[in-house]
């Protein structure tokens, strides 16, 4: 393969974890990381190779792809920005790597002989250095120009990620799905903690406890399905239980916990009559609860 020249713009996590990805692909060359944030920069000084750092969009060398890693409402200004600086005989490829939106907000702007395209890593960029070291065998949503497209993937392949090609059109609803299943379940966590709490237990301990339960649950998930893998009350069709639950943050004016509650117990239920262990009349009786406590 030709040696592709990179810029980088927007050093935050998931720009660095790229940057650190690519320097160790020879054939990708880093020409410029920029960020407005000089202290972004300053941190992978040392651990990515690359021609310029600058907080300035004006001193973006030329390069073959243009990598926006900004928030996501920052995309279409900064490829704007971008434009004026182009080469007259630069043509590169544009792509952001957002899950909710699509390549086409860049097409949009672009000049007409530039190629757009996205590309999502379904990955948790919590810690750059951390994702660097375990990225190979992550999922990649790809979409876009397909020449653009298939350039991508090919760097990506070389990373050892798994691609997959995304509908533009239903990205809200693939986004959502990392959403709840996985920035939810920090949510869930922290309401499980809060809930300890109310029930006297240190938080402190309250982790180590949801540590141990919360990994069993994901590894029984994705062993077998979330079905299978159910276990509590619902799956059991335990109605006391149920009932004891929702007695107690209704004696405390839980409104919020109770109405996630009976959410997710809905859920639970269908999770449930799939598994089939529960008796029929129980669960009837448990979506009667809930329903009944539905504000």
């Amino acid at each position: 393969m030709n040696t592709l020249a990179v810029n980088i713009i927007g050093a935050g996590r998931a720009g660095a974890t790229l940057a650190m990805l690519f320097s160790r692909l020879d054939h990708i060359k880093i020409n410029t990381i920029c960020d407005c944030d000089s202290t972004r920069l300053s941190s992978i000084y040392d651990m990515v190779k690359v021609d310029r750092f600058t907080t300035a969009i004006s001193e973006l060398k030329s390069a073959d792809i243009y990598f926006i890693t900004t928030p996501d409402d920052l995309i279409v200004s900064t490829c704007e920005e971008i434009i004026p600086v182009l080469n007259s005989n630069e043509k590169p490829i544009f792509v952001h790597c957002s899950g909710a939106l699509p390549s086409s907000i860049i097409q949009n702007v672009i000049p007409t002989d530039c190629s757009a395209a996205c590309v999502h890593p379904v990955k948790s960029f919590a810690d750059p250095e951390s994702a660097v070291k375990t990225f190979a065998g992550t999922y990649c949503g790809f979409e876009g120009s397909k020449p653009a497209v298939s350039t991508l993937k090919s760097i990506f392949k070389d990373l050892k990620a798994n691609c997959f090609d995304i509908n533009p059109e239903r990205k809200a609803h693939y986004h959502a799905a990392a959403v709840l299943s996985c920035n939810y379940l920090n949510v869930l966590i922290e309401l499980g903690l809060q809930t300890y709490e109310k029930a006297g237990i240190d938080r402190e301990v309250s982790m180590h406890i949801l540590e141990d339960i919360a990994k069993d649950t994901v590894s029984n998930i994705f062993s077998s399905s979330p079905s299978k893998a159910l276990t509590g009350p619902i799956a059991r069709g335990d109605v006391s239980t149920v009932q004891k639950h929702i007695d107690a943050f209704e004696s405390n004016s839980d409104n919020k916990l109770l109405n996630i509650y009976k959410a997710l117990g809905e859920v639970a239920i269908e999770l449930s009559e799939k598994q089939g262990l529960a008796e029929e009349r129980n669960i009837h009786l448990i979506k009667a609860l809930l329903d009944s406590h539905s504000n």
